[in-house]
């Protein structure tokens, strides 16, 4: 196989790489690792479920998406990790079995990356704009040619090149010079497509929400999700756009310092542990439920880090006797809301004696706990309060 100067091997390693692949292989073993690490931990949790659910347990459909789009930044990661091969050798070999390993994950790896950022997207406009959920059958079936398209994509330049399909690319080995149409029809094409759809559809979220901030009785859970809508387009933007603009600029014929393309490297080898912080930091109700977490994917389970769910103050009260019942409130962290909830407890009718136990949760995780006995004097006509 007869390649020309930038495409073959490249031995020893220029200063710029031997130091520049150092930063793209660590980021890449960290994506590498919180990735398989939260990977292991949803299986295991899936696992679980179905073990004391039994097999009708649906799964939730965001929870999934999520799980395929571990299992693309898993690969992704993987691309970018084998540049400690070439590290270690200080050379980047061609025509070995991780040249090529490597042109493959980085194929397989940043376009299913970018394709279920892109489904996620879509998700979350179906479930918190239209307030729609696909069928069972019909959303597996999208995942299945989800996949289907993307390994399409990988096998067809291979299948017609060869072996020379996978050489050296500058920084790291993957599509060959010589096959730049390739390169942007079966990878960077569909890249762009998914960058530019993802950040039209989460603009599109974006600004219904904030329309219905004003008029909707949901103003809480609109303005504590409209930030992460932001959050969710830009951090992938930002880490894959630059290594796609790179190879975009080179397609026409200008040149790229492989310094551009280390740092461009090390910022999309950063999506792995960034997906796991944002998915996982931002929908933890969902990531990190122990029991199996409802088809409910809607605004409701936005909180970062948790917060804003199990906040507020919770009455219970118990009455005693024959006619005794037991009422409970649950009201937000707005006064406002604890005092409408309160309203009604006027037109309550309780006999005999009533206990009353209040709960209160503040954001910072202190809860404190306060009760009283309040019995009724028949004869005066009034309640005497003790305290527990």
């Amino acid at each position: 196989m007869q390649l020309d100067e930038e495409s073959g091997t490249l031995s020893p390693l220029p200063e710029v790489l031997s130091h520049g692949l150092v930063a793209v292989s660590f980021f890449a073993f960290l994506s590498f690792f919180c990735s398989t690490s939260l990977l292991f931990y949803l299986t295991w949790r899936m696992i679980s479920w179905k073990r004391k659910s039994g097999s009708g347990v649906q799964m939730n459909q965001f929870l999934f998406l999520v799980y395929n789009l571990l299992f693309a930044d898993i690969q992704q990661s993987i691309a970018f990790l084998l540049n400690a091969s070439a590290l270690s050798k200080h050379a980047i070999v061609v025509e070995s079995p991780t040249c090529f390993a490597q042109g493959w994950f980085v194929s397989t790896g940043d376009l299913s990356s970018s394709v279920f950022i892109c489904a996620i997207a879509i998700h979350t406009f179906m479930s918190v704009v239209k307030e729609y959920r696909l069928p069972e059958g019909l959303f597996y079936g999208w995942i299945g040619s989800l996949w289907a398209f993307i390994y399409l994509m990988a096998i067809l330049g291979p299948a017609m090149h060869g072996r020379d399909f996978y050489v050296r690319a500058s920084a790291w080995c993957w599509i060959n010079d010589a096959y730049l149409k390739e390169r942007l029809w079966l990878h960077y094409f569909w890249i762009f497509i998914c960058i530019v759809s993802t950040l039209l559809i989460y603009a599109v979220i974006f600004i219904t929400l904030r329309a219905r901030a004003h008029t909707s009785k949901l103003g809480t859970s609109i303005h504590r999700a409209t930030p992460m809508m932001v959050m969710y387009p830009l951090i992938y933007v930002v880490c894959t756009m630059p290594l796609a603009a790179g190879r975009v600029y080179a397609l026409a014929g200008h040149t790229v310092t492989l310094r551009y393309f280390c740092v461009a490297g090390a910022m999309i080898a950063c999506n792995g542990w960034l997906d796991v912080l944002l998915y996982a930091g931002t929908r933890a109700s969902i990531v990190f439920s122990e029991e199996p977490p409802s088809e409910e994917t809607g605004l409701e389970t936005f909180a970062f880090l948790g917060k804003g769910h199990g906040m507020g103050t919770v009455t219970t009260i118990e009455a005693g006797g024959s006619t005794g019942r037991r009422l409970g409130l649950r009201g937000r962290s707005r006064e406002s809301d604890s005092v409408e909830q309160l309203y009604g407890l006027d037109q309550i009718e309780i006999k005999g004696e009533v206990s009353v136990k209040v709960d209160v949760k503040e954001s910072h995780g202190l809860v404190a706990e306060h009760g009283a006995s309040r019995s009724w004097d028949a004869t005066t006509g009034q309640s005497r309060l003790q305290e527990v």
